[in-house]
């Protein structure tokens, strides 16, 4: 299983540039072919650590990744538990903020810099924790 991890950090951090991660779960013909061809060189990953290129094994490991990164399910999860949902945080309104004063909204702004930073990290966290545990349950099923 050391494998699984190593590929999903090779795949999903150093194979993945910043056009991949911006647009690969909008609904534009780039945003298709951002997420087909990240998810071709996660599954490539995932596939070399594992040493395993069983076709049903790849399909599943495409498959997964594909549906969680394209549909952006980890922010729709973290939205439905009422956690830290990335999306979320970007959209709040900042009503409250342009009406108070200067030096409040610097304040508020310095604890939306951490509330931000948290959320990122609660996203990382799930959105690795998901794809890990889906690969990791249909490998046991497959195998």
């Amino acid at each position: 299983m050391t494998g699984l991890f190593l590929g999903h950090l090779a795949g999903d951090y150093l194979l993945q540039n910043q056009w991949m991660a911006l647009n690969k779960s909008k609904n534009t013909l780039n945003g298709w072919m951002a997420a087909l061809i990240h998810c071709v060189l996660y599954t490539l990953a995932v596939c070399l650590f594992m040493w395993n290129f069983d076709p049903i094994w790849i399909i599943v490991v495409f498959l997964t990744h594909f549906l969680i990164d394209k549909f952006s399910l980890t922010d729709k999860y973290l939205h439905y538990i009422k956690g830290r949902s990335l999306k979320n945080y970007v959209k709040k309104d900042d009503k409250e903020i342009i009406e108070n004063n200067r030096t409040w909204k610097t304040l508020i702004n310095r604890y939306d810099v951490l509330e931000g930073s948290f959320a990122t990290v609660v996203y990382t966290i799930t959105d690795n924790t998901m794809h890990l545990i889906l690969m990791w349950g249909a490998y046991q099923i497959i195998y």
